[in-house]
């Protein structure tokens, strides 16, 4: 069997020339980095979004081969950080907990390390258009303890994981399918899905912002903001707004510690005509 660490170098790689042979993507990815790093020159983002990418591809090699952790492995992953902290006090208000995560790090690690840890944790997956891929990630997830649902399936079943004082995560910066939230995100206005202000405003669920940046080969560290500042109003179009630009808000910081470690290769922003991006280094 290879090791782990010799396929994430690889895979490293891999992205790094992916960059350079991906011109659309690319192009994407330094939009995206124009709005993040306002400051930074071409130079810099370019060397950000090819890390980005090499770090995606990296990801997936820890998640094809995470079937392989045994239970001691599983529970080594994350390294020892205060991380769970908001989800236990979350736990002990008898409600279940929602916890908001991003394409950052890799959330699937921190999915086997919640599970190995012995949370109960439902997790909102996309259908990929492969069956035969779809079938091979849901298996993956749930060999390794976590329960899946389709975002085009979740109806009660989310409901009842929290009433049962179940962790429920969904991520905040997937497509829309359905109608979002505007929120303002490294101050310009975008749309993200509403389902995670919407769940913990109907069940009362504590909910976070959490992040998972990789720390090497199958390692990752917690990182995670529950003290949002949200206080609720009782008018909900005007709460689900606040508290969703509450989480956003908590992952600028997140993004603005690990540039490198956020995976968005589709417009996240309107596009815009500005060419800067696009220019030599």
């Amino acid at each position: 069997m290879v090791p782990l660490p010799l396929l994430c170098a690889i895979a490293g790689l891999v992205g790094s020339v992916m960059y350079y042979c991906w011109p659309q993507g690319r192009q994407t990815m330094l939009r995206n980095y124009a709005h993040v790093l306002p400051e930074a020159t071409v130079r810099e983002r370019q060397r950000i979004a090819r890390q980005s990418l090499a770090n995606y591809l990296r990801y997936m090699v820890e998640f094809a081969a995470s079937g392989n952790l045994s239970p001691e492995q599983r529970l080594a992953v994350g390294v020892e950080t205060p991380g769970f902290d908001g989800v236990d006090q979350g736990m002990e208000q008898g409600r279940g907990v929602v916890v908001a995560p991003m394409h950052f790090g890799n959330w699937d690690l921190a999915a086997t390390n919640a599970a190995a840890r012995g949370y109960k944790l439902t997790v909102v997956g996309e259908t990929f258009g492969n069956p035969r891929l779809d079938d091979l990630v849901v298996g993956g997830r749930e060999a390794l303890g976590v329960r899946l649902v389709k975002m085009e399936k979740v109806g009660p079943s989310l409901v009842r994981s929290l009433r049962r004082n179940e962790m429920v995560a969904t991520l905040i910066d997937r497509p829309l399918h359905e109608g979002g939230v505007r929120v303002r995100f490294f101050g310009e206005e975008v749309e993200v899905p509403a389902g995670p202000a919407r769940l913990a405003l109907h069940t009362g669920a504590a909910i976070g912002a959490v992040a998972f940046p990789r720390r090497g080969p199958g390692r990752i560290d917690v990182l995670a903001n529950f003290d949002l500042g949200f206080e609720p109003t009782g008018e909900t179009t005007r709460d689900l707004q606040a508290l969703t630009q509450a989480i956003m808000t908590a992952h600028e910081a997140f993004v603005r510690q690990y540039p490198e470690q956020w995976y968005m290769f589709r417009e996240f922003w309107e596009a815009h005509t500005s060419d800067e991006p696009s220019k030599g280094p």
